[in-house]
């Protein structure tokens, strides 16, 4: 976060579900420039400042909750309001979701510290649509828009005095009261009758709702292609919370479903849980926060390919307009092949993913850090005669010039960066893979 007065920011982040460390909250000036990392709901969203100059590689930038002073939006669904969105809630969360997240914006802080628990309660602004317009004041557009509403009502409002910035209270309560009624006037947002504000009627894979292979198979069979999905959360560099959005007919009775999706191809480090007292593996948290600032809270589509060994999981990829995030971790050495999602993949996305981890590999990047090549212990070159195809990808040669005496003698070949499946085995039951 940048500041136009020069107060200082202490360094740290901020106290928001879930709770990553026990750093202090941020301290924002008065005025100052964000980016928007996450839309909590319709009057709250998580800005996302500057690391400090020298700081130490892979220093997670500073995060504050902030929320729009003197407005409040629908409750989302939570714990508190046993899991029931407030009517409008999500529309209210989305449509600020979409106007904000990603984009820079300008704060004026009102409210924070001691009397405002672990957030900051300000102004927002957002540049204008056209040029030479005004910056936007988030608060008074999501009332204005039906999406929030204002803690003072007409007549309740006081201002008195001849205070320091009290023009500006003023000014801000009566735009806030004007937005207020061309809403209420224009029946919109959560003033709507018809529709109604919507109340989603939310599901969990596996967890009493739908299965994840129920959804994979459906998908494949109604052949609608990738679905259009939320990404919610990120648990680490290559797993996600998705809630589907999609809202064509073949995806309807998953709309609002809740699942987590493992990406093909890309094994990144597990982050900890201080719940169970697990520490972050090395890198974990850069892989998250790489991902997080490029897909939290995008509506991106998902391609489905298949589930994990549990079924408790989906595994797929996530398609960005500007590029594979899987490629990218691996070029950045935060992530690592997976063999088994890999597996699930067509064939013909699987070499750029070996080329970006071959990239990292040989920059000794991240978790690449001290790796060397394996060495060729026997011969770089064999000439002789194939005499058995085991697989797919391997064979067994006889070197020319040598007896056969025993299997000893062969030479087992398999082909470098390639694999077929695998052949079945009758002793064990095991099928041969498609």
């Amino acid at each position: 976060m940048t500041d136009e007065t020069k107060a200082p920011i202490t360094n740290g982040r901020p106290a928001h579900p879930p709770k990553r460390n026990n750093s202090p909250p941020v301290v924002l000036p008065t005025h100052g420039t964000a980016i928007v990392k996450s839309a909590l709901s319709g009057d709250t969203v998580i800005l996302l400042g500057r690391i400090p100059a020298g700081a130490p590689p892979g220093t997670r930038p500073p995060e504050v909750l902030f929320t729009f002073e003197r407005v409040t939006a629908p409750r989302m669904a939570s714990k508190s309001n046993n899991n029931v969105d407030d009517p409008g809630a999500f529309s209210s969360r989305e449509f600020l979701r979409r106007l904000v997240v990603g984009k820079p914006v300008s704060f004026e802080t009102r409210r924070q510290g001691a009397t405002a628990g672990d957030r900051v309660y300000g102004l927002l602004f957002l540049k204008g649509l056209n040029e030479g317009d005004g910056p936007r004041n988030l608060a008074v557009e999501s009332v204005t828009n039906g999406w929030a509403i204002p803690k003072v009502f007409g007549s309740e409002m006081q201002v008195g005095g001849e205070k320091e910035g009290e023009d500006e209270v003023r000014d801000y309560e009566r735009a806030l009261q004007v937005a207020f009624s061309e809403a209420k006037t224009g029946m919109v947002g959560v003033h709507s009758v018809d529709p109604t504000p919507l109340v989603r009627n939310m599901s969990n894979a596996g967890d009493g709702g739908f299965s994840c292979e129920a959804l994979v198979e459906s998908l494949k069979q109604a052949k609608v292609g990738p679905i259009q999905c939320v990404i919610e959360y990120i648990f680490d560099g290559s797993k996600f919370r998705l809630q589907i959005v999609d809202e064509r007919p073949e995806v309807q009775q998953y709309i609002h479903g809740n699942v987590t999706l493992i990406m093909a191809g890309v094994s990144c480090p597990r982050t900890g849980s201080p719940r169970l007292g697990t520490q972050s593996e090395e890198y974990a948290e850069e892989a998250r926060h790489f991902v997080e600032i490029r897909l939290l809270h995008r509506e991106l589509a998902v391609e489905l390919l298949g589930v994990d060994k549990n079924k408790s999981c989906v595994v797929g990829n996530v398609l960005h307009p500007r590029g594979s995030i899987g490629t990218e971790l691996l070029k950045n050495g935060l992530g690592r092949m997976s063999d088994w999602t890999g597996r699930m993949m067509d064939p013909a996305q699987v070499p750029a993913l070996r080329a970006a981890e071959t990239v990292a590999k040989r920059g000794t990047l991240k978790i690449w850090k001290g790796y060397t090549a394996p060495k060729l212990s026997g011969d770089s070159e064999i000439q002789g005669t194939v005499v058995e195809v085991l697989t797919g990808d391997t064979v067994s040669i006889l070197p020319n010039n040598v007896p056969y005496t025993s299997d000893l003698v062969l030479k087992k070949v398999s082909m470098a960066s390639v694999r077929s499946p695998r052949l079945g085995n009758e002793k064990t039951g095991k099928v041969d893979e498609p």
